[in-house]
């Protein structure tokens, strides 16, 4: 389960709002308990713990904001909050007096106590949030169907209208499927209670084609941003291997369709400048790729490694490969290679293409090497 992509649902801004009376009134039995001043929560989303609730016991701290991992002159005791051998947050402790053992003692356990009541709470809201999304889908859709119909009828053959028209479909498209994908994920990964072989047969078909389709509608939501030059950066420090974990979680369901495995080798262990959803993305759609032309029962392999002052990601799959007559023609808009095997994959036409345009936004380059039935090695560089 893609456990960064659930707790940035759980923690989204309307729900934080809600929640404020729920986590004092945790701070406040933690109080009971042992001995602080200040407290805080902070959850995970994209790689990186955002400060959530706050309150302060002594008005010394009113005017406190600690940082997950900052010294500063107070004390801290920092206890996490785990979910399937992750950590989604943690809570933080501060106060003038060191913390002794016996506190510390007290502190975990009943954090470890608060913590099954706190992802119960966030459990609880992320499905009503599904809930709340998935009927206001059904009645946008029906005034989208107005709209679209009103649209239709006003529609000339322009490049401008097009794109506008397949920008709105899409966004339309894309809400109840983002439902459904959470929806069968928690299914499929038992959150609500144990499955049989035929129920957990039908739940993983139900998410592998979710995932597809949106990446159809993706694809095409994003080719009309490319053409309209609406596309912007929105750059940060992360580290890409965090990244491309989020992006392996999330295609992982495709893989085990084919019962391929993937393997990621990690030789960068330091931050880099990029935009974190496109660099997903690209990384996501090369994976896509590799999966889509690879035999059953075959692997993926994806490296990173740093050279002189380069950023290198290899993507190795073993599948039916490229002919290196086509190498330059994948790269391009609405190209499907006539090939015996990709006859049998539906395909927008477009994902290599977004990959490139994305590649080049980000300063990057993109190069492949592949031989007909030898597999296909997809390289991004980028300068560091």
């Amino acid at each position: 389960m893609n456990n960064n992509l659930l707790t940035t649902a759980y923690f989204n801004e309307e729900n934080l709002k809600d929640s404020d009376k729920f986590y004092l009134d945790c701070f406040l039995k933690l109080k009971k308990e042992f001995n602080f001043s200040y407290c805080a929560f902070f959850y995970k989303t994209q790689g990186k713990y955002i400060l959530s609730h706050k309150h302060f016991f002594d008005e010394e701290f009113s005017n406190y904001t600690p940082e997950i991992n900052k010294k500063d002159s107070f004390n801290k005791l920092k206890i996490p909050i785990k979910m399937q051998n992750s950590t989604i947050g943690y809570f933080l402790f501060v106060k003038k007096e060191i913390f002794i053992k016996q506190e510390k003692e007290k502190a975990k356990k009943a954090c470890l106590e608060i913590s099954y009541i706190v992802k119960d709470f966030e459990i609880s809201k992320i499905f009503q949030n599904q809930l709340s999304i998935l009927q206001n889908a059904i009645l946008e859709k029906n005034l989208a169907t107005k709209k679209l119909e009103e649209q239709n009828e006003k529609l000339i053959e322009t490049d401008k209208i097009r794109s506008e028209f397949l920008a709105n479909v899409s966004h339309e498209l894309r809400t109840p499927l983002n439902s459904i994908i959470g929806f069968s994920t928690a299914l499929k990964d038992e959150m609500l209670g144990g499955l049989n072989e035929k129920q957990k047969n039908y739940t993983n078909k139900i998410l592998t084609s979710a995932i597809h389709l949106t990446g159809l509608i993706n694809d095409i939501l994003d080719m009309t941003k490319i053409e309209a030059k609406g596309m912007k950066l929105n750059l940060g420090n992360y580290f890409p291997s965090d990244i491309i974990k989020e992006a392996i979680n999330i295609i992982e369901p495709l893989a085990n369709e084919k019962n391929i495995k993937i393997e990621f080798f990690d030789d960068y262990k330091s931050e880099f400048l990029i935009d974190y959803q496109k660099f997903k993305q690209v990384i996501y759609n090369l994976l896509g790729n590799a999966i889509k032309f690879s035999y059953e029962n075959s692997k993926v392999i994806i490296k990173i490694y740093k050279k002189e002052n380069n950023l290198f990601i290899k993507i190795q799959d073993f599948g039916i490969g490229i002919d290196k007559k086509n190498h330059n023609k994948i790269f391009e808009k609405f190209v499907q290679l006539d090939n015996i095997y990709t006859k049998k994959y539906s395909s927008t036409g477009l994902g290599l293409t977004i990959t490139k345009e994305f590649v080049k936004m980000l300063g990057g380059e993109i190069s492949l090497k592949s031989e007909l039935n030898k597999g296909t090695i997809f390289i991004l560089k980028f300068k560091i």
